[in-house]
């Protein structure tokens, strides 16, 4: 008993949580019934041996009840009421009301986000808004990040995604170091910040930066461009992006699409997207064909059409036929203008 209260000791277990005073009083419990027991039976009986006591009094307490042994005397039997049957069983049920209560406890806790991340590359999504489901539901279908732990840390009061175990949820103020450190953003393999505001979402990019180990990718989620600025100037290794859908946000943080996409956006660069429409004609174009020949005469890049009475495509098919009077998506440095359809020699048919 000496031996395992030292061990209790050496391991920094504190005698005032009730699940090791309930363990320390079955422990005696047993002890005590077992030499009590091994004591007042006579000789030739089952339980004369200490040890023989110590297993009888471990499954009469249990509830077990092998009956390969049990006691012959009076007094055996006496002890056996008070103390393995008795007592055992009280202690017992204590200790699993104990631990049901417990599991039920930090299951609330979790719900309301007050329980701490400790795990390790996860991918971390600072700050909730209208969009975060979507973009969760895209990183789990997402074959290269669905195994990794997902940490939404939100100011919320309950987690608004209960139904999906592999996210945890952590309470806090998003923008504050304190909820950061909770979430673990230090060991985070990746930390997605989109507050629904700039100013928000620039306190956290500085918190995080002071947290994030070296090779976790850090992207921020930028709602205006005035604040791209603001946000690319904080030194340290991460990325911006503009206003996306959820689609193109977890693409963003793999494949990096944004980049060309957020220079158009930001509409302070040589290049725009601009709509053109083909005069109305017998007959159609090639699509590469027209492809080719607005690149190589007006140095513009078309990537999307849609014909009359048709759904957008993007990046069509080679041979795709354009009528006239399509829809053509092209980028271009200035507006194309005066553009000499009866000069291409794209090969109606």
């Amino acid at each position: 008993m000496i031996h395992i209260i030292h061990l209790l000791r050496k391991l920094k277990f504190k005698a005032s949580y009730p699940v090791i005073k309930l363990c320390l009083a079955y422990l005696l419990l047993i002890l005590l019934s077992s030499a009590a027991v091994s004591l007042v039976e006579p000789e030739g009986s089952g339980l004369k041996s200490f040890w023989e006591a110590v297993w009888w009094s471990v499954v009469t307490s249990t509830t077990v009840g092998y009956g390969d042994v049990s006691p012959v005397s009076v007094a055996g039997k006496v002890v056996a009421v008070i103390l393995p049957m008795f007592l055992g069983i009280g202690i017992a049920a204590a200790f699993l009301t104990y631990l049901a209560s417990m599991f039920v406890e930090r299951k609330d806790k979790k719900m309301h986000g007050e329980v701490d991340f400790t795990g390790r590359d996860h991918i971390l999504i600072v700050g909730y808004t209208g969009e975060t489901r979507d973009i969760i539901e895209q990183i789990l279908r997402d074959e290269q990040r669905k195994q990794r732990d997902i940490v939404l840390l939100a100011d919320l009061d309950r987690h608004p995604l209960p139904e999906r175990p592999e996210v945890h949820f952590v309470k806090g103020k998003p923008e504050t170091k304190q909820a950061l450190k909770r979430a673990n953003a230090g060991q985070a393999a990746q930390v997605v910040i989109h507050t629904g505001s700039d100013e928000e979402s620039l306190f956290a990019q500085i918190n995080a930066l002071s947290l994030v180990k070296e090779g976790c990718g850090l992207t921020i989620r930028c709602l205006s461009s005035d604040s791209l600025a603001t946000f690319a100037s904080v030194p340290g290794n991460f990325e911006v992006i503009m206003q996306m859908t959820a689609e193109m946000l977890c693409q963003a943080m793999q494949d990096k699409v944004h980049i060309p996409l957020q220079i158009l956006l930001r509409n302070d660069e040589a290049e725009e997207i601009y709509l053109l429409v083909t005069p109305k004609m017998d007959g159609s174009w090639n699509w590469w064909r027209l492809h080719v020949e607005l690149k190589e005469r007006y140095d513009y890049l078309t990537f999307a059409m849609q014909a009359p009475d048709d759904a957008v495509c993007v990046n069509p098919d080679m041979g795709t036929g354009v009528p006239g009077g399509s829809w053509i998506w092209l980028i271009a440095r200035e507006r194309p203008q005066a553009i000499d359809w009866q000069a291409l020699p794209v090969g109606r048919h």
